[in-house]
């Protein structure tokens, strides 16, 4: 009798073990790919002193330390994540950094329990994108709000906006055969459908959605990273050694060389710049 092959892992799954565990490891290279945006975003929110803030897939912290200074003492900014590790890593800056508003949380902000609080803010950068049933999802994050509290996140725009993102996977298709994903699954683009997006919002009775494009630049493998450290960064780290790893090793040797010339195209100033495109979302309880 032939065994019936393990499911695979959800993204949230993976997400609180595997994929954590690696974005902890290298948690400096990721937030300093993300950091340009992660500002930006923070500025478009223009947090007021003593607003109660909860940070969406917060992974280790970054975005909610930065928003418990900006609320201040009279303040609060608490972070949840499915990550224990990156929860864990989270709470040690926050000890270090001396931040005693800012406090965290591990958990599935899709059906997770914050106590019955209601924030007055709702904010997250790309920890937003991974529900298996975002509207499920979202009716579940509205009720973490007080009525009329606001809301900003950044999710991808679609995918061939994303030059950082199109390149690369034009590359690997050279080597390897890949089928379509599918439409609005979870992953990193599921809402690069505007019309999708909104539908999930309006249904969880959010109000005032507004969608704004971020563009800039992406510091693969953070900034200073030249294009050889950028290259080992894709493939140890994101989809690129996960997609080559079933080559012969030569064929692997020979598209990681081509990857590595293709980001050598893009340093500049010391760092591997590619474009990418962002929507940052606002919408009100």
């Amino acid at each position: 009798m032939t065994a019936e092959p393990a499911p695979r892992p959800t993204e949230a799954e993976r997400w609180a073990s595997d994929m954590g565990e690696k974005w902890n490891t290298h948690v400096d290279r990721f937030e300093g790919m993300l950091a340009p945006i992660g500002k930006a975003l923070i500025d478009a929110a223009e947090f007021q002193p003593g607003e109660h803030v909860i940070d969406i897939g917060c992974g280790a912290g970054p975005t909610t330390l930065e928003i418990a200074r900006r609320v201040g003492p009279t303040g609060s900014a608490t972070g949840l994540d499915i990550s224990p590790a990156l929860v864990t890593t989270a709470k040690r800056r926050a000890a270090q950094l001396g931040i005693d508003n800012a406090r965290f949380q591990v958990g599935d902000a899709s059906v997770a329990d914050v106590g019955g609080a209601r924030f007055d803010y709702l904010f997250s950068r790309f920890g937003i994108m991974f529900f298996s049933d975002p509207y499920a999802a979202f009716a579940h994050l509205h009720e973490f709000l007080r009525p009329g509290g606001r809301v900003m996140f950044a999710c991808w725009g679609p995918q061939q906006q994303n030059p950082w993102v199109v390149e690369v996977m034009g590359l690997i298709q050279k080597y390897v055969e890949l089928p379509p994903p599918p439409p609005r699954a979870p992953g990193p683009f599921a809402f690069g459908d505007e019309s999708y997006l909104r539908d999930i919002l309006g249904k969880a009775n959010f109000k005032d959605v507004t969608l704004t494009a971020y563009r800039g630049k992406q510091y693969i493998g953070g900034p200073g990273s030249n294009a050889a450290s950028a290259a080992r960064f894709l493939t140890e780290t994101l989809f690129v050694g996960e997609m080559l790893k079933n080559l012969p090793e030569e064929r692997q040797k020979e598209a990681e060389a081509e990857l590595v010339e293709l980001l050598a195209r893009h340093e500049k100033d010391g760092s591997v710049q590619m474009g990418g495109m962002a929507w940052f979302v606002g919408a009100r309880a």
